[in-house]
């Protein structure tokens, strides 16, 4: 019996792991197959199943993109130029990124244990990263979402004030040294 009961734990974590996260913000839909010349397009990857209630806020500054949920990605299109991509769950993270147009680009939203909840990290997917070469096989294994519009409004409108501390914190503040780069030369 007590062989039975040490199983029991491990049974569960595979399942957990396995699950895919949701939200009413962000819904199931056709992936998004390259950008148009003049935009840039940035995907978000979240490809571990671990904490799947748990959904990772992303802003570009003050503007709502998104929520990185498990076993999911998104796309986000975008002008070219600089952009200061903000991820919030239990903790903040940030990434400072210079795109070109007609490019994509990839960001891995990865979940790491926390006090209360799941912490998040960016992971910048740069030429010659571990990663490169994986993220076309990360994009068939998982869900493809999108922001429903009305929704993803409502949430930014509610949140607006709020970030605005987190961007200066990045921008001119303490974070300013923890801040990640992607850079013009990492799109495909």
């Amino acid at each position: 019996m007590k062989r039975y009961l040490k199983i029991i734990p491990l049974i569960a974590f595979v399942l957990v792991a396995g699950c895919a996260g949701s939200s009413q913000y962000m819904v199931k839909a056709t992936p998004i197959a390259a950008p148009p010349s003049e935009r840039a397009l940035v995907y978000f990857m979240r490809p571990s199943g671990m904490a799947f209630t748990v959904n990772f806020q992303i802003w570009d500054r003050d503007h709502f993109i998104g929520l990185s949920q498990a076993k999911s990605y998104f796309a986000y299109e975008c002008d070219p130029g600089k952009h200061l991509f903000l991820g919030f769950a239990e903790n903040k993270a940030a990434i400072e990124a210079d795109l070109e147009a007609g490019k994509s680009y990839y960001i891995g939203t990865n979940v790491r244990m926390g006090a209360w909840k799941a912490r998040m990290d960016f992971t910048p997917v740069t030429r010659g990263s571990q990663l490169w070469g994986q993220v076309e096989e990360y994009k068939k294994s998982l869900n493809f979402v999108s922001a429903r519009e009305e929704e993803r409004a409502k949430w930014e409108a509610a949140k607006k004030q709020e970030v605005q501390k987190f961007i200066d914190y990045f921008s001119a503040g303490e974070g300013k040294g923890q801040i990640l780069r992607l850079n013009r030369e990492d799109g495909r």
